[in-house]
């Protein structure tokens, strides 16, 4: 048995609120406020030997102590710390640029000539987003954008956004977990260059998923602890543990999606764990967490998240998040967040 290590968080606290961040089919945006969860207060561990530390293995259990209420960022009105207002272009279309016969009087010729020096016809520079679903209520997505080689791009669907990068041809291609059955999907390239796609994903109620994400480097990971399982076990599956749509298809367990790549540390970035709750293979708990490294680069300072879960028959919820981490004498423990997530419970059929 692994023994754990505990540390002492002076200070650390959370301030979480409730609300719900999303763009509809309608293009609506909801923002509800809700109650917060009762939060337990920090607790005093006494330090204990530090042996070998398994990965992604909790080390202090910390509660939150509820400061204020924020806002929920929504699609309708994003924070400017995430991006300016989108403007989705109508397209742009090259120009038909004329070509008539051209008489060079000087030459005293009637001879057409092709192209007058200097005339040109301009590429065609909007970007084009495409969508296709795909298993496990995925949806693939490719963007093309010809003018914008490794260009980043911020993706939008349903209140989650991560950022992405195009290739040296303007491309990108990702897939991504649909959290609603018509799923709307934004490409928004900075200024007035945008792309919009509408995805319909009939399979998403089978599906449960819970989405954690944030900017920059935080060290924030989301935990799934199915049936019981322990840190390490086969049953917990997390970043380093992921699995893949392929690998639930008896129904029997979930997986994470890593969204979220900038070619830096500042961009935003998203986990998603996502259980076939419809298939009804499995019964139990699945126990869910969000849960912070503490990291040489993020020790001492101030990080925010945001959660979205999405299930069967309900509401989404949304739950966001900004807490103070411990000093520096705590780098490479981890806190771990209980009250970030709904656990689900699962019923066999």
């Amino acid at each position: 048995m692994v023994q754990l290590s505990k540390i002492l968080v002076a200070g650390g606290t959370f301030s979480v609120a409730l609300g719900i961040g999303f763009v509809m089919q309608n293009g609506d945006a909801l923002a509800d406020r809700m109650t917060a969860p009762e939060v337990e207060t920090l607790v005093r561990a006494e330090a204990a030997p530090s042996p070998p530390r398994v990965p992604g293995h909790p080390l202090v259990n910390a509660g939150a102590s509820l400061l204020s209420i924020i806002a929920p960022p929504s699609l309708a009105t994003v924070s400017p710390d995430f991006m300016a207002d989108l403007a989705i272009p109508t397209g742009m279309t090259a120009p038909d640029l004329p070509k008539p016969p051209v008489e060079l009087a000087a030459l005293e010729t009637d001879e057409p000539v092709s192209d007058a020096p200097g005339l040109s016809v301009q590429a065609d520079c909007a970007p084009a987003l495409t969508g296709t679903a795909a298993a496990a209520a995925m949806v693939d997505l490719v963007l093309a954008a010809p003018c914008a080689p490794d260009a980043v791009v911020t993706i939008h669907h349903q209140g989650m956004m991560f950022s992405a990068v195009t290739d040296a041809d303007g491309v990108v291609s990702l897939s991504v977990p649909a959290l609603s059955a018509a799923a709307v999907f934004i490409a928004d390239m900075g200024g007035e260059d945008g792309a919009v796609a509408v995805v319909t994903v009939p399979d998403i109620v089978m599906y449960d998923r819970a989405v954690l994400q944030w900017r920059g480097k935080t060290g924030l990971e989301i935990h799934a602890r199915e049936f019981g399982a322990g840190y390490a076990d086969e049953g917990h599956v997390w970043s380093g543990a992921a699995r893949d749509p392929d690998a639930i298809a008896d129904g029997a367990g979930g997986f994470v999606t890593r969204l979220g790549d900038t070619g830096g540390d500042a961009g935003l970035r998203a986990e998603v764990y996502t259980f076939p709750t419809g298939m009804g293979a499995a019964s139990g708990e699945v126990d869910l967490t969000v849960e912070a490294e503490v990291l040489a680069e993020t020790c001492g300072t101030d990080i925010a998240a945001q959660t979205i879960q999405v299930s069967p028959g309900s509401a989404p919820r949304a739950l966001d998040l900004t807490m103070t981490l411990p000093d520096c004498d705590a780098v490479g423990e981890f806190l771990v967040l209980n009250n970030m997530l709904t656990d689900l419970t699962l019923a066999a059929r």
